[in-house]
């Protein structure tokens, strides 16, 4: 009878009925699950403390025997147990874990009670714990399959990830999916939709994250749950402005914010704002940028959410950033960093700030302390398997190492940049870098030390014009604008580099190949000193004032004034070099002005003199310190208004040419001395190139050397072919008094030597009272130093380029000496003379 008693649902005598498996009423049981849906985890756990006292109490109905489904004083208490997880309650929930007896409870039999303590351990940080223990509860039931195993494999996949295993955290989280999806638990299926978004992300796989952030959302979005629908949409949204999407990124924003402002989430309203702001910023919105980041930051601020107001201020930093004033965004990120330092000082927020403050010493021109800092960015990217920030950090330390001169490592970096960002799907980085890498390839041939220009500017076409066509999809006038002005400038090198070879086969039919070297002659060098004299002289070579070119003897005033004439729109006429010492006083006005027959004796036809002959073209006036004081004013009339008078023609002659006149004397002092009119002076000097010693570009000296040998040889050629590496030394701290020209010198006599008797002795002036020699070639065993471009020296250089090579080689000092080309004891005494530890990320 008892048993036909029970089968019919009646009531059952007392003592066979365990307290945990009494049902909880249904009304209340309902109101504390709403709840907790829809993220109230207070009334939720409320509720649910009700649904137990009144089990507790005795003041619930007499219980059956539940049916399937049916809630019980099991599931109150595991509800009460996620409520306290939400709520980053721990100690509250080990004294629910401790009482779990008094409702006929034993927590060790339970493994639904211990998930959640699990996953306090996995909010705690303590991952290697969390694996050790879902492991041994996993393989225990392996066969078995309870419904928990899935919570057991979502933690367990949550802590791979931290761990930076994110093949081993999708494989768990994947298989934790597809069973609750099994068990038909929507809401575990949309949290764990979620994190596999999350996992997607942090690999930078941010189509497959926008797959899973969809996934989460259409979950969310049957159960009702419009707070966690809007967080699945905020994802959506960032997850887009990563990829570049901009305008869909705002759409995504927007509705996240409409769900969100439905429940009054304020904590995901200041994330939205977070995320609305960097999008504004990345179209260059900055007003209002700097509008939802404030905002942002106040509210972060007053719900005390240390995450966000750190993002906030990180975020405002790159506004400020954007805007150029570089002092001010350095501040926002010093303060976003104390943040982040506080919470994680390996942590992603640390990362990110990190990069944006080498950047901005990058863009204050402090190259040797950007690649510091950056260095320890890109260890910790790779440290947190963040792939995009450091595709990002890659694309940065290549920006600087344009700045400073090491165009190898530049184009090394800007390549791996691009690659890492086309990987991942960061097409506004992207941009960015194709952009960088065509500046670099540019500024390769600038320098005249790499290969063929038609290459060069074929890959710097590619690059810009994949750039355009990003920046183009993603609508952002800024980006466009810079793209099409780098396209113009590579479009205008190709122009003249085709004009310069047409020019070259015409010299070399009319004067059997006398002209190739002065057509062709490039301005070598890698320095950023000279990089920025260069841009200087290509923004002179528009206009249609006079240049002044100062600089010592061997410094290349010609080269710079061969630069401003072929860059200009009067490069299709003659340039005209007159070295004015060379001409005698007595002959100087004839020969500048010209003469009509007979205007003296011996004048038997008419002299067009070299002002005739620059008409329409550039007149290269070298040596201007020594212009005869009587022809000084006539040469300040031509100027002025382009008249002259030719000797023995009364009448007014004129002349269309652009002046450029070059010096190593002081014409400020000349003036003093009454040697050179004032008005002279001040009319030549409007715009002026100043050429810096070698000493002042020490970085240039050997890329230079070696481009002389090249030319002496009549090949590309390598300095270890004729010097030791103690000679190339004594070379870059040799004081140069000939500058360019002495090294040239040097070259010829290397090349002549080497090819006359196998061995190089050059002999140069005194160094710190010792007579300075260049001797060779490279011993047998001794370290290569062929191609010395940004070599280890005692320059910020040095120490960057030792910073990124230890960076590369994560600290191993034998691997950073073989990429640097140097022995391990010569890189050990430059490290400790230039002050550099052992470890990139401990500088």
């Amino acid at each position: 009878m008892r048993s036909e008693n029970r089968a019919q649902g009646t009531a059952a005598p007392p003592a066979s009925r365990p307290l945990s498996n009494q049902p909880l009423e249904a009304p209340l049981w309902e109101k504390a699950w709403r709840a907790f849906l829809d993220e109230d985890y207070v009334t939720s756990l409320k509720v649910a403390r009700q649904c137990l006292e009144r089990i507790d109490g005795g003041t619930a109905p007499i219980a059956l025997v539940p049916a399937p489904g049916t809630p019980t004083v099991k599931d109150g208490v595991v509800l009460c147990a996620r409520n306290l997880f939400q709520l980053e309650r721990f100690q509250d929930f080990e004294v629910l874990h401790a009482s779990a007896g008094r409702f006929g409870l034993v927590p060790a039999d339970m493994p639904e009670l211990e998930v959640v303590g699990l996953a306090f351990a996995c909010q705690r940080g303590e991952y290697k714990t969390v694996v050790a223990e879902a492991t041994g509860f996993i393989d225990s039931q392996r066969h078995a399959l309870p419904p928990v195993i899935a919570e057991y494999l979502y933690l367990r996949g949550q802590a791979w990830s931290a761990l930076g295993d994110p093949a081993q955290a999708r494989q768990d989280i994947e298989a934790a999916y597809a069973l609750f999806r099994v068990l038909g638990r929507e809401l575990d299926g949309a949290r764990t939709a979620n994190l596999l978004g999350v996992v997607a992300f942090r690999e930078a796989d941010f189509a497959e994250a926008v797959h899973w952030f969809e996934r989460a959302h259409e979950l969310h979005s049957r159960l009702g749950m419009l707070k966690n629908m809007g967080g699945n949409r905020l994802n959506i949204g960032i997850a887009h402005y990563k990829q570049g999407s901009l305008s869909r990124a705002v759409v995504e924003l927007q509705a996240a914010r409409r769900l969100l402002e439905q429940v009054g989430a304020r904590t995901s309203l200041c994330r939205a704002a977070i995320a609305m702001g960097n999008t504004l910023r990345l179209q260059r919105d900055f007003l209002g940028a700097r509008d939802e980041l404030l905002a942002a930051y106040e509210t972060a601020n007053g719900l005390m959410l240390s995450r966000e107001e750190a993002l906030a201020l990180e975020f405002l930093g790159d506004v400020y950033r954007d805007e150029g004033q570089i002092d001010k965004a350095r501040r926002y990120y010093s303060r976003a960093l104390a943040i982040g330092d506080s919470m994680a000082p390996d942590g992603d927020i640390v990362m990110e700030v990190l990069r944006r403050q080498g950047e901005c010493l990058d863009l204050l021109g402090r190259q040797s302390e950007a690649v510091t800092v950056l260095s320890r960015a890109l260890s910790l990217a790779r440290q947190q398997g963040d792939r995009f920030e450091e595709g990002v950090i890659r694309r940065v330390l290549a920006a600087t190492m344009l700045a400073a001169g090491d165009l190898d490592s530049a184009r090394r970096y800007s390549v791996d940049a691009m690659v890492q960002l086309d990987e991942v799907g960061g097409r506004h980085e992207l941009g960015i870098a194709q952009l960088l890498a065509a500046e670099i390839n540019v500024a390769r041939l600038e320098s005249g030390v790499f290969g063929e220009p038609s290459g060069q500017l074929d890959e710097a076409w590619d690059d810009a014009m994949a750039a355009l066509d990003i920046f183009l999809k993603m609508e952002v006038d800024h980006w466009i604008l810079k793209a099409r002005k780098a396209l113009s400038n590579i479009s205008r090198l190709r122009s003249d580099a085709e004009q310069a070879r047409r020019m070259i086969v015409s010299a070399e039919r009319m004067h059997g190949g006398t002209r190739r070297r002065a057509a062709q002659t490039p301005i070598v060098h890698v320095s950023p000193c000279m990089r920025d004299i260069i841009q200087l002289t290509d923004a002179f070579a528009d206009s249609e004032e006079p240049v002044l070119v100062t600089g010592a003897t061997g410094t290349g005033k010609e080269l710079f004034a061969r630069r401003l004439h072929h860059k200009s729109g009067r490069r299709s006429r003659e340039l005209v070099c007159v070295n004015v010492s060379a001409i005698p006083a007595s002959l100087f006005e004839r020969e500048f002005f010209g003469h009509t027959r007979g205007a003296f004796s011996g004048a038997d036809s008419d002299g067009i003199g070299l002002a005739a002959k620059a008409d329409g073209g550039t007149l290269f006036l070298d040596e201007i310190g020594d212009l005869p004081l009587e022809l000084q004013p006539r040469l300040l009339r031509l100027l002025q208004d382009g008249s002259y008078q030719a000797i023995g023609d009364p009448s007014e002659r004129h002349t269309n040419l652009r002046l450029i006149a070059a010096t190593n004397a002081d014409l400020q002092q000349l003036v003093a001395q009454g040697k050179f009119r004032a008005d002279l002076y001040y009319r030549l000097k409007i715009l002026e190139l100043r050429l810096p010693p070698i000493t002042e570009r020490r970085e240039d000296i050997l890329p230079l050397l070696r481009h002389f040998l090249s030319e002496a040889a009549g090949e590309e050629v390598e300095l270890s072919r004729y010097f030791s590496s103690a000679a190339l030394d004594m070379a870059q701290a040799y004081e140069w008094p000939g500058n360019v020209r002495e090294i040239a010198m040097a070259a010829r006599q290397a090349q002549v030597q080497l090819a006359s008797r196998g061995t190089v002795h050059v002999e140069l002036g005194e160094s710190d009272g010792q007579l300075c020699c260049l001797s060779g070639p490279q011993a047998a065993g001794e370290a290569p130093r062929g191609r010395i471009v940004g070599r280890i020296s005692a320059s910020g250089t040095g120490r960057s380029r030792i910073l990124l090579a230890l960076a590369e080689a994560n600290g191993n000092r034998a691997k950073a000496a073989r990429a640097l080309g140097v022995s391990r004891s010569t890189l050990y005494r430059q490290m400790e003379k230039l002050g550099v530890a052992g470890k990139a990320n401990q500088t």
